[in-house]
This record gives C-alpha cells, sequence and structure tokens, in this order.
C-alpha cells in the first residue's frame, strides 16, 4: 500500500505532480522514499492520483501520474461536527476519531458550560494542532479530503452560521433530556430518507456539562431538532464521533 500525501489542486500540472513543504519533508527524511516509488496523492477534492516519484529534490519532490480515481473514501453525505468546546486534549481525540468516521469539518463552539478560556493566540494554535491532527487521522484511515477546523464560534454565531449555510441541511442537536421522548436519531434520520434537506447534516454536541435549555430552545428556533443517542449518558468525546457513526451507517455509508 503506497504512502498518501496531500497537495493543492495548482500543485498538479498535467500528469506531473510537485510535492513540497511538509509533505516534501515526510516523503523525504521520515519515509525516505526515492525515484521509482509509488506514491497516493490527494489534492483535496476527492481525487486520488496513484504516481511514480520522478525525482526527490531538497526544495520539491515530483511524481508522474499513471491513474486517476474518484477517492471510494469520502462519504457523500457531508456532516458538520459542531462540537461545544472540552476541557483538556478531549478535542484531539474528537478530531483524530471523527475524522476516521469520516466527517467533513468540525467547528468548535464555546456554549453557556464550556469551562475552557482561550486567548485570540491559544485559538489559534490549537486551531493549527486540530488542523495537523486531522490531516494525519485522514491519511491514516485514507481519505482523500482533510476535514476542516474552523476557529472556535460562540454559540449565538455558530447558530447564524448554520441559518447562513447555503443549499439543504438538516440540524441534529444530541441532548439527554430527549431520552425517553421517543424523538430517537434513527426515528428522526427515517423521517427525512428521501428529502435532499437531509443531505447535509449538522451535529451539534455538547461540552462537558451539556447543553443548556435555552441553548437547546435556540437550536430549536434555527429548525435544529433535538433527538436522543439512548438510554445511556456519552461522554462529549464520545457522543461526536458516535452520532456520525450512527448517521452514515443509516445513510448505507458505514457496515
Amino acid at each position: 500500500m503506497s504512502a498518501r500525501f496531500f497537495v493543492q489542486p495548482e500543485d498538479i500540472a498535467g500528469e506531473i505532480v510537485t510535492i513540497q513543504g511538509s509533505e516534501l519533508a515526510h516523503l523525504a527524511r521520515v519515509l525516505r522514499l526515492a525515484a521509482g516509488d509509488m506514491v497516493t496523492i490527494c489534492d483535496g477534492t476527492g481525487m486520488e492520483y496513484q504516481t511514480v516519484l520522478e525525482e526527490v529534490l531538497p526544495d520539491a519532490a515530483r511524481a508522474r501520474i499513471q491513474e486517476r480515481i474518484i477517492s471510494p473514501g469520502e462519504p457523500r453525505t457531508k456532516i458538520t461536527l459542531v462540537q461545544g468546546l472540552p476541557k483538556a486534549d478531549k478535542m484531539d481525540l474528537i478530531i483524530q476519531k471523527g475524522t476516521e468516521v469520516g466527517v467533513s469539518e468540525f467547528i468548535p463552539v464555546i456554549t453557556e458550560r464550556t469551562i475552557v478560556q482561550l486567548t485570540a493566540g491559544k485559538a489559534e494554535r490549537r486551531v493549527e494542532r486540530w488542523q495537523r491532527i486531522a490531516k494525519e487521522a485522514a491519511k491514516q484511515c485514507r481519505r482523500a479530503v482533510v476535514p476542516q477546523v474552523h476557529y472556535p464560534l460562540p454559540w449565538r454565531e455558530c447558530i447564524d452560521e448554520y441559518l447562513k449555510s447555503s443549499g439543504g441541511r438538516m440540524g441534529l442537536i444530541p441532548w439527554e433530556e430527549a431520552a425517553g421522548t421517543g424523538v430517537g436519531l434513527r426515528e428522526v434520520l427515517s423521517s427525512a430518507d428521501g428529502d435532499d434537506a437531509g443531505e447535509a447534516i449538522w451535529l451539534f454536541i455538547g461540552p462537558e456539562g451539556g447543553w443548556s435549555e435555552i441553548e437547546v430552545q435556540q437550536a430549536a428556533a434555527a429548525g435544529i431538532a433535538a433527538v436522543s443517542l439512548g438510554p445511556r449518558i456519552l461522554r462529549t468525546e464520545t457522543a461526536g464521533p458516535i452520532a456520525a457513526a450512527l448517521v452514515l451507517y443509516h445513510r448505507g455509508e458505514l457496515g
């Protein structure tokens, strides 16, 4: 199985791919690949290129394309995971596992019960690290697109972004108070089967303390449905990847 590298679409000219920067360092210094080795190239649009390295120089490597394919690793359902900012390094795990499952983008959100306080500089460094984690996870699980990790947003701004999002989309907010009401995730997804509005899904996951009732009411006013994930209370770092996996399983994209 060939090593996997990400480039920008403009790095592909005809049959030649140019690999630079951190990807070049990984290719040459870590993996010690050389001319003649096979590598898989992804351009971030969902395309994969099977290539052969022609040269590895200090400033760039160049590979010749042998085959172009649409990646089988990208789900048709685009999931945006809106994650209430958790404590410590839990967000690292959420991004890693969410990427493996098939999440398309992550939006950290500052909620009423968020404990973490981030300065602008600290938030910027966190986002850079989270983006690196998403890239490493995308390589490991053989995805062709690295999920985007957004800068943390306050709750109300996040709701505004949801309302501004173009195209059909469904918003779901798992809430422990919905358990036992009969409004389960499967029921809501089944009711939307065949409806284009369900093609893109935003999942809203609360922080350690969960969502406040006011936040759930504000979500409902924006058309985001409160759902139950079952009778057991999940940790915040577990709920997002599991909810995403359940959505993709229901839509026939897992299992």
